[in-house]
């Protein structure tokens, strides 16, 4: 029974192992997966910084525009000033003169804040370009590094998938049912070592009866708690 126990827990630690590589796997796609997420977002946010730069530039065109006839308007209107002979009319054009550039100075005021928002977003445009490519040659290096961890991960799956394969052969059938079916109850662990009388797994103590037997070697048996397989190893105990 000690080799049956013996090559369970051999096989427990390679299952473990194969856990442990196929998570490996599975997690190399989702590394990348992130960063690939987050060059997407980042094109997206350029691609809207590109469009509002595009319209602030045809809103300054159009300010722009608008205070050049209203410097044209102002500058013909203070002509006709000096035709004017009635004092109302001369009061009236002056009132429309001051309204007119209280209205080109308000149109400057916008024309500027549009500039300003305009080298506002044309700096965060090019810090977010240069990160893009940053990002991009981030990318490709990761995607270099994964594929050959991958492979390196795949390789050392295969070498302990083989190994498995061999000891399954030397484990009985109906043992390796029962241990199938407690790893499958026992959240993938289903040989525990006891030490000083306690299950590694759950920690609970095991029977003094039971101790002496497992001691033994020469029985199968179960932690009374977790109900995993049992096991006890000398350099353990000694320790």
């Amino acid at each position: 029974m000690k080799k049956q126990i013996d090559s369970l827990v051999k096989l427990q630690e390679m299952d473990r192992s194969l856990d442990r590589l196929r998570w490996q796997i599975a997690q190399g796609p989702e590394r990348l997966r992130g960063l690939e997420e987050e060059a997407h977002t980042l094109e997206e946010e350029i691609e809207a910084d590109k469009r509002r730069i595009q319209d602030l530039k045809k809103t300054q065109r159009q300010y722009e525009a608008d205070i050049e006839d209203d410097i044209a308007h102002i500058r013909k209107s203070r002509g006709r000033l000096m035709s004017i002979k009635n004092n109302r009319e001369y009061r009236a054009l002056l009132k429309e003169i001051e309204e007119a550039e209280k209205g080109t100075a308000d149109t400057e005021d916008k024309l500027l804040g549009c500039l300003e928002e305009l080298e506002e977003l044309n700096e965060e445009l090019e810090t977010k370009e240069k990160a893009l490519v940053a990002l991009g040659e981030r990318l490709e290096s990761e995607e270099t590094a994964t594929a050959i961890e991958l492979a390196r991960v795949q390789e050392e799956l295969s070498d302990i998938e083989t190994c498995k394969k061999e000891l399954i052969e030397t484990i009985d059938s109906k043992l390796l049912e029962k241990y199938e079916r407690i790893k499958a109850a026992s959240g993938g662990i289903a040989v525990a070592l006891v030490d000083n009388a306690t299950c590694s797994e759950c920690h609970m103590g095991i029977p003094p009866q039971m101790y002496n037997e497992l001691q033994r070697q020469d029985t199968l048996e179960f932690c009374p708690n977790c109900q995993r397989i049992i096991y006890w190893k000398r350099t353990e105990a000694a320790a």
